[in-house]
């Protein structure tokens, strides 16, 4: 697999304008994500493959199918037109005013006419970023017991579950909002495929696992690991 930062420009600006940002909508878990965690926003560095090979912006993770070239699908041109800038172009259409149950019925579609593509996965986890990190964690600290928000966030973990995303951050946050709603082996199937799929990342260099995104991304792998041993018990 490999992994390239990409996403819409709306992502951060949509999280500060609504005083949603994933990470201070909620303190972490005293577990061993604390300490490294709380200085990853001042040192996360980008992977590095370059942006322009994607032609997409770059904010959040994106896992790529080792081997996969974007370059050679030829996609329209275009905001309108370009399927995968269509994740962005609702996200900035999305009234603040607006449910979230809006964005997410226009995300859900986007998806299902799109399931057969081979950049699918793209879709999947740009949704899955935009909707999880700016919508549903917000409502769902203030409500965590709402069953329409504990669906939506079911469905978009499974987004990045069938993309193979290694954001284990991600997946651990949602893991950790259905652990009332989501039986014991359907948690740790999702937990130990991300992080199964981030420890089995080859290292190329020791930033890989010691220093930015690449040291998140394998505390959070811990972290899911732990969550299973935990659910054993």
């Amino acid at each position: 697999m490999t992994l390239m930062n990409v996403s819409g420009r709306s992502l951060y600006v949509i999280a500060i304008s609504l005083g949603l940002g994933f990470a201070s909508c909620k303190p972490e878990p005293k577990e061993e994500i604390q300490t490294e965690a709380t200085t990853q926003t001042e040192t996360a560095s980008a992977p590095s493959t370059p942006e322009d090979e994607t032609g997409l912006e770059a904010d959040f993770d994106i896992t790529f199918p080792e081997g996969f070239n974007l370059a050679s699908l030829s996609l329209p041109e275009g905001d309108t037109k370009d399927p995968l800038k269509q994740v962005e172009r609702l996200s900035m259409m999305h009234v603040m005013q607006d449910p979230w149950t809006k964005l997410d019925r226009q995300y859900r579609e986007l998806l299902l006419v799109h399931e057969d593509e081979p950049y699918l996965f793209i879709l999947q986890q740009q949704a899955a970023n935009v909707m999880l990190r700016n919508h549903l964690f917000g409502h769902y600290y203030q409500d965590p017991s709402n069953p329409q928000l504990l669906e939506a966030i079911g469905f978009y973990t499974k987004q990045l579950l069938e993309a193979k995303s290694e954001d284990a951050e991600l997946v651990y946050k949602c893991l950790r909002a259905l652990k009332d709603t989501w039986p014991d082996d359907q948690l740790t199937q999702v937990a130990m495929a991300t992080a199964n799929r981030v420890q089995a990342r080859p290292v190329t260099s020791s930033a890989d696992t010691t220093q930015g995104r690449g040291k998140y991304r394998h505390t959070y792998a811990r972290a899911l690991k732990k969550m299973v041993t935990n659910l054993n018990k």
